[in-house]
């Protein structure tokens, strides 16, 4: 199961990957160009800084919902290993209790296959003088 947990790990590192790039665009698609509306240069770069603040937080919270999902990926691996050893515990209960009731159903057939020769025997010889 090292392999589902490394696939787990990789898949969180790949979606806190992507959180950042997607971050990093954002910032840099929202964080240039000059005052086209005659507005102060102040209120830009607070407008800029802003919106800096908000896409890191995006960014944050994407790291963090994958960080979470990588967390309930496992959860649900280590419920499904249990439940495939039940699966497996219960088969080899079934198989074991097959095997006592084929060798008692092979016993029983011989008893009766021994007591219809017996009753063969008897037969013939109650026929033949």
């Amino acid at each position: 199961m090292n392999q589902i947990d490394l696939k787990l790990r990789r898949a969180g590192a790949l979606l806190a990957a992507i959180a950042a790039i997607a971050g990093g665009a954002l910032l840099a698609g929202c964080g240039g160009g000059g005052d086209s509306t005659g507005g102060s240069s102040g209120s830009v770069s607070e407008e800029i800084s802003t919106t800096g603040n908000n896409a890191q937080k995006e960014a944050e919270e994407g790291v963090e919902s994958a960080e979470r999902g990588v967390e309930e990926g496992k959860e649900k691996v280590e419920e499904g290993k249990e439940k495939a050893q039940e699966g497996l515990e219960e088969a080899k209960e079934k198989l074991e209790n097959s095997k006592g009731k084929s060798k008692k159903s092979l016993e029983e057939a011989r008893e009766k296959a021994e007591e219809g020769i017996e009753e063969a025997k008897e037969k013939a010889e109650e026929l033949l003088p």
